[in-house]
């Protein structure tokens, strides 16, 4: 069993218990997965499309992976938006965090790290340069999809989640 299998087991067993609302979307069979790093390739190869919810402290919480089609709906103007001078090419969103937020690849770099990104606060890089226009948005998130899958399962399910899961969707949130 991989690493997404054993993560997914664990939002499973979550889900029977019922602190969490698991929903997950099987792909069609022999349906190939066009982009992405090894362990996001793997969980919609193997599985689908995974959205998970959660109440807590009076607020739906959730995250969602998507897949192709949510991809590109997803990388719309939420993570790509409009500026001169600016890019944000280096970017792949491959999960919803809210309304306003999405879980984004950096895909300039080999190891695929992943950054929060919030309609409000674009993590852009100058278009001539690609210098960041915030030097601090160079250092991601999560080093890698499993390491993200991970922390979304622990904080999903932990009795006690971390400090940060009730702003979850909302700018200016670090994870550390």
């Amino acid at each position: 069993m991989g690493h997404s299998s054993e993560v997914l087991d664990r939002l499973r067993q979550a889900a029977f218990d019922g602190r969490i609302d698991l929903v997950v979307t099987e792909r069609a069979p022999g349906a190939q997965v066009l982009v992405g790093p090894p362990g996001y390739t793997t969980l919609l190869a193997e599985h689908g499309s995974v959205s998970c919810h959660r109440e807590f402290a009076g607020v739906t919480l959730r995250f969602a992976v998507v897949d192709e089609k949510g991809v590109e709906a997803l990388n719309g103007d939420l993570v790509h938006p409009l500026r001169p001078g600016m890019s944000t090419a280096h970017l792949l969103a491959f999960a919803e965090a809210g309304d306003d937020a999405a879980w984004c690849f950096d895909i300039t770099d080999e190891t695929c790290p992943v950054y929060y990104v919030h309609r409000a606060e674009p993590k852009a890089r100058r278009a001539d340069t690609g210098d960041w226009e915030n030097p601090a948005d160079a250092a991601p998130d999560f080093p890698s999809f499993d390491a993200w899958f991970d922390a979304m399962a622990d904080a999903f399910t932990a009795t006690q989640p971390p400090r940060w899961f009730p702003y979850l969707g909302e700018p200016g949130l670090t994870f550390t």
